[in-house]
């Protein structure tokens, strides 16, 4: 620098010193007086060459401190590869703890605790594990990191919950680990929340909480929902033993008990008596506890996907489109006219083969006899509506919810649903009449002609697919007898709503809030469930005959074993 340009800024520092004595906060002013009086004496070769530096330092923090800078993808780079690590600490954990188990002959799930101590035990730092919602949580203290993790050993890390793009307004994305996403309150006894087995949650399912109109003034029971990715919509049932202490082989709608229990049958919340899975024992389901079939391995009495902890139920009858066997656009949507003109075998396989835009076997399938009893026992239940009448979808354009209208679905339609708010499984009663995956196997030809004679078939293609039952149907066994055939029933399928809700296998008011009682035979060998939107003695406890061929008002609801 020159000595002309040095002397100004000689001058600078020397007039800089007079501000200094001034009242100025915190020397602010000193600074920027200083700044200025600098650039003012520089020449303007030297102020392009700073013009041009300050651009270039600029352009270089950018390339460091952007979105896609280099300091913040290393940044987010370490992140990942500590989130890694820490997902691998604790899958190893978990991998430690069931190899334990299994060497010990012990079946119980892991518990918080025993995560925690095999962690702290494999060098983990500053962790901590405890159980949300039925889930497993674990947090690490350094990180900030926190993992849910199922007793399947799925590990996700806890972060922004991602909105799906096709999620109605009055539903929100919230964390499995969030204690308002669900509250299967006793009704009875107005406790605020018992135990229940944690919904399962496959793929990209999202746990949802309705967060439209009623929201904050919503009573009752709120039962699990989820959402899949192609906005289709499910509600968890879970696993528990039942006992029909009024009302048991009648007409009228008496009194159903439900106990919560794990997949090893111990009660979740202090419940006392003897627990059976027996179906044919007389008492099972009146003095004792019946696990009920649905959640259990045995597939002649409706279960068949093991001892399960829960199944996920069609919030509405099946929606979207089915063609040629392609199930891509089934889904489960409110507020739309229901999926119909299929006959039964094309049901079967819809249910089947839907995918409901998830990459992994959720084992979708048709809802089966044994499903609609576990979804209407519960819904009657103090977990329920406490035995009122779900009210009839009376849609006659068989929107689902029984309006197109979304928002009323969940508030003007709220008691058509299990729970008479918006958390419930609605439909059940009305809309269209619901199809299940279950026939008496009396040999007629339309068990042939609309239930198929194709491997894979509702129907089947041998004799013994057809008289055997899977955990894709349930097979009733028949002796060409409706009334025999109806009381074979009561003693082998209990649990279905059908011989223990009823008073005969043939009376218009013969079920419980005077629904319908018609038990198949001859050359109606199908199950029909709920009614019809016009149907006088519609009901959830409905069951009815068909032929299984494709009509206007026939629908069928999905179903997910996780």
């Amino acid at each position: 620098m020159s000595e002309n340009n040095r002397n100004p800024i000689e001058k600078c520092r020397k007039k800089l010193s007079q501000f200094t004595t001034m009242n100025v906060i915190d020397g602010q002013a000193s600074l920027v007086i200083y700044a200025s009086l600098i650039f003012y004496s520089l020449t303007i070769d030297n102020i392009l060459n700073i013009i041009v530096l300050l651009i270039l330092a600029g352009v270089s923090i950018a390339m460091l401190t952007g979105d896609n800078g280099i300091l913040t993808q290393a940044t987010e780079a370490k992140e990942k590869n500590t989130i890694g690590g820490e997902k691998e600490q604790i899958s190893l954990a978990l991998q430690s703890l069931r190899m334990k188990k299994q060497a010990d002959n012990v079946t119980d799930e892991i518990t918080a605790s025993e995560l925690d101590e095999q962690l702290k035990y494999d060098g983990a730092k500053n962790v901590e594990v405890d159980n949300v919602n039925g889930y497993l949580r674990v947090k690490y203290g350094d990180s900030k990191n926190e993992y849910t993790v199922d007793q399947s050993g799925n590990i996700e890390s806890e972060g922004e919950i991602i909105q799906p793009e096709n999620i109605a307004k009055s539903w929100e994305a919230v964390s499995k680990l969030d204690t308002t996403w669900f509250s299967y309150n006793d009704l009875e006894n107005n406790k605020e929340k018992v135990k229940v087995n944690a919904p399962i949650l496959k793929g990209n399912m999202k746990a949802i909480k309705y967060v439209g109109a009623e929201a904050d003034t919503q009573t009752g029971s709120k039962w699990a929902n989820a959402m899949t990715s192609d906005g289709s919509m499910f509600v968890w049932i879970p696993r528990y033993a039942y006992k029909i202490t009024e009302g048991y082989h009648t007409n009228v709608a008496g009194t159903i008990e439900v106990a919560f229990i794990d997949t090893s049958n111990k009660f979740l919340n202090g419940e006392t008596g003897e627990i059976t899975t027996n179906v044919e024992d007389p008492e099972a389901g009146k003095s004792k506890w019946l696990v009920h079939p649905a959640f259990t391995s045995n597939p002649e009495a409706g279960g068949g996907f093991g001892e399960i902890p829960g199944i996920w139920v069609g919030k509405f009858e099946a929606t979207g489109a089915y063609s040629n066997g392609d199930a891509s656009k089934v889904s489960v949507k409110p507020g739309v006219s229901s999926l119909r003109n299929i006959t039964i075998n094309g049901q079967y396989k819809a249910g089947l083969n839907a995918t409901y835009g998830e990459s992994v076997n959720l084992n979708s399938h048709m809802m089966k006899n044994s499903e609609w009893g576990a979804t209407v026992y519960l819904g009657h239940s103090k977990y329920g509506t406490n035995k009122k009448k779900v009210e009839q979808n009376k849609s006659s354009s068989y929107y689902t919810g029984g309006t197109n209208t979304v928002e009323e679905i969940y508030t003007t339609n709220k008691k058509q649903s299990t729970t008479h708010n918006a958390t419930g499984v609605y439909d059940l009663n009305g809309g269209a009449w619901e199809r299940t995956a279950a026939y008496i196997n009396n040999g007629n030809e339309n068990l042939g002609t609309f239930g198929g004679k194709v491997a894979g078939d509702i129907y089947g293609a041998t004799e013994e697919e057809q008289k055997t039952s899977t955990k894709y149907k349930t097979v009733y066994s028949s002796v060409n007898n409706q009334v025999e055939d109806y009381k074979t029933a009561g003693k082998k399928n209990k649990g279905d709503a059908v011989y223990e809700t009823s008073v005969s296998h043939s009376n218009g008011t013969g079920s419980w809030f005077d629904a319908y009682a018609y038990f198949p035979g001859g050359v109606t060998p199908f199950f029909n469930r709920g009614g019809n939107y016009n149907d006088t003695a519609a009901g959830t406890f409905y069951f009815y005959y068909g032929n299984g061929g494709a009509g206007s008002g026939d629908s069928f609801r999905p179903v997910m074993a996780p």
